[in-house]
């Protein structure tokens, strides 16, 4: 049996007078990739908002494992991949990807895991160039090992493609779903492009519909 870690019931939220979203519905079970397909403006970024806690004006109920997110702590729970990559031009690329490590080690062990990181995103001997050479997939690449190096419980994902070309984005998009699955990753992807959704998602769910489910293979 699925074990549930994310359960939103009955959310709205009103920005002045205009109601963004009513009444929505939305399960995600350990292990599972799930992607929200609408348009922009329609909410997709600020429900990812409300389940990381940075957006707390709201109606309704979201639970993390059974607890009101409202109740506890999920900074540390929780990993989030924007739009545009943030990594700090200051530090090279190993150091960036560093950034996400909560271990205490050594020089070599470090160098290890950026070693180990570098490689398991297809970006070997990456670690001592600067950020400003990379591509917008290298980038997002980095962004990603970073945020899968601190073993977040759930990552959240906003649309991370869309700054690319159509053909970056789909291999970014099927590598992106390889990486999560081999580190056994719930994520929710928000995104407008449906071929992008089916290349990630195990299960999409469209915005104006949402308690619906569309099966991927």
């Amino acid at each position: 049996m699925s074990e549930e870690m994310i359960s939103i019931t009955n959310l709205s939220k009103k920005f002045k007078d205009l109601n963004l979203f009513n009444g929505l519905n939305l399960s995600v079970n350990k292990d599972e990739i799930i992607a929200i397909i609408g348009p922009s403006g329609c909410g997709k970024t600020t429900i990812l908002r409300m389940i990381c806690g940075l957006e707390k004006d709201y109606s309704g109920t979201i639970k993390f494992e059974g607890e009101d997110i409202s109740e506890i702590s999920v900074q540390d729970k929780i990993g989030f991949i924007f739009q545009k990559p943030i990594l700090f031009p200051h530090l090279n690329v190993g150091r960036n990807i560093l950034l996400g490590c909560k271990e205490k080690g050594d020089k070599k062990f470090y160098n290890q895991i950026i070693e180990r990181e570098l490689e398991f995103i297809g970006l070997p001997g990456f670690e001592k160039r600067k950020v400003e050479s990379l591509s917008g997939g290298e980038s997002q690449r980095v962004a990603l090992a970073r945020a899968l190096l601190a073993k977040p419980q759930l990552l959240l994902l906003d649309e991370p493609f869309s700054a690319l070309d159509v053909k970056s984005r789909r291999n970014l998009a099927k590598e992106t779903r390889k990486f999560l699955k081999s580190r056994k990753m719930t994520a929710i992807h928000v995104t407008h492009d449906k071929e992008e959704a089916e290349l990630v998602a195990d299960i999409i769910f469209n915005w104006d519909s949402l308690c619906s489910e569309i099966k991927t293979d």
